[in-house]
């Protein structure tokens, strides 16, 4: 499937309407190529790119974009406060690919010629 094909399953499966989200899922849908070198998506991998984009718009809606939620632990003066954040919901691997995704997408990963 193109990439225009695949943003617009996702938006539909996902229920999206407006044009807001199509950034966020053409970056989603980025990453995933790259990562597997290849040039269109295959049908299988829609599951996926929809997942990580529900995860993004999920974190986004709950932290919102500006939000510093992964510090772990700060002090000033005798005030102190610390984030629990856990692998699976830190910000680099909400945004990004993590060891869970990359075996997920093993099976579709190319060799670079």
């Amino acid at each position: 499937m193109t990439v225009e094909e695949t943003v617009a399953l996702v938006k539909e499966h996902l229920s999206i309407a407006d044009t807001k989200s199509d950034l966020l899922i053409k970056d989603r849908i980025n990453d995933v190529l790259n990562y597997c070198n290849l040039s269109e998506v295959p049908k299988q991998l829609e599951p996926f790119v929809r997942k990580k984009v529900k995860a993004v718009i999920d974190y986004e809606s709950f932290a919102g974009t500006q939000s510093v939620f992964d510090v772990k632990s700060q002090t000033e003066g005798e005030s102190s406060w610390s984030y629990n954040v856990s692998e699976d919901n830190c910000k680099d691997t909400i945004y990004g690919l993590s060891e869970k995704d990359k075996k997920e997408l093993k099976p579709f990963r190319r060799l670079r010629r």
